[in-house]
């Protein structure tokens, strides 16, 4: 059993992740509940060819797999279950997102323009080219598929309106909102609480 975890727009999985506490707990529960922990840091310009690499990273005879995001990696954990349903339907694949981004399709235009990860320091420009990219996956894919999606927001997040990604979700994922927090997301421990209980009713 695989648990992947993407990280976000503008952001980078470090070698070290040990100073990132909510990756930290993710691990930690990922590995409790019997997975190897696979972080991997996403360049939203070249998300396909990560997309690729990554359903190559799925061998032959897993039974399980979860992909964890949080922002724009909850977008890419909810397109990667979408893709590894459609390529290898036998496996058991669940998506958890935390404060997701979604619908690249109408927003990934948004992104133009100068840009810097505040992980890496590296400055860019995003360019319709790189959007489009974010917009054939999506469009690749049936976003809203019944298979298992869990979203995770806060309603503090001050980049995402809690309101606009409940409406979104709503019928498509368990869906639940805690008060206060941030964009970067601090109810982790609730949220894998939530997504543990609600996967061991199921299995």
């Amino acid at each position: 059993m695989k648990f992947f975890y993407f990280n976000g727009f503008n952001s980078a999985i470090l070698e070290d992740w040990s100073g990132s506490p909510k990756i930290m707990a993710i691990a930690d529960y990922a590995r409790a509940a019997g997975f190897e922990f696979l972080p991997v840091s996403i360049n939203f310009r070249d998300a396909a060819r990560h997309s690729r690499e990554i359903l190559g990273m799925i061998p032959a005879g897993d039974e399980r797999v979860v992909f964890c995001g949080s922002s724009m990696g909850g977008w890419f954990a909810r397109i990667m279950q979408l893709l590894l349903f459609g390529a290898r339907p036998e496996i058991r694949v669940e998506a958890v997102a935390f404060n997701p981004a979604f619908d690249m399709v109408a927003h990934a235009h948004m992104l133009r323009g100068p840009q810097q990860n505040y992980v890496t320091l590296e400055e860019y420009e995003w360019t319709d080219s790189h959007s489009k990219v974010l917009q054939q996956l999506e469009m690749s894919v049936d976003y809203d598929a019944p298979l298992p999606f869990f979203v995770y927001v806060d309603k503090g997040d001050e980049v995402i309106a809690w309101e606009h990604s409940a409406e979104r979700h709503s019928g498509i994922a368990i869906f639940l909102a805690y008060e206060g927090g941030c964009h970067s997301f601090d109810h982790f421990h609730e949220a894998l609480l939530n997504f543990d209980a609600a996967t061991r009713r199921t299995t």
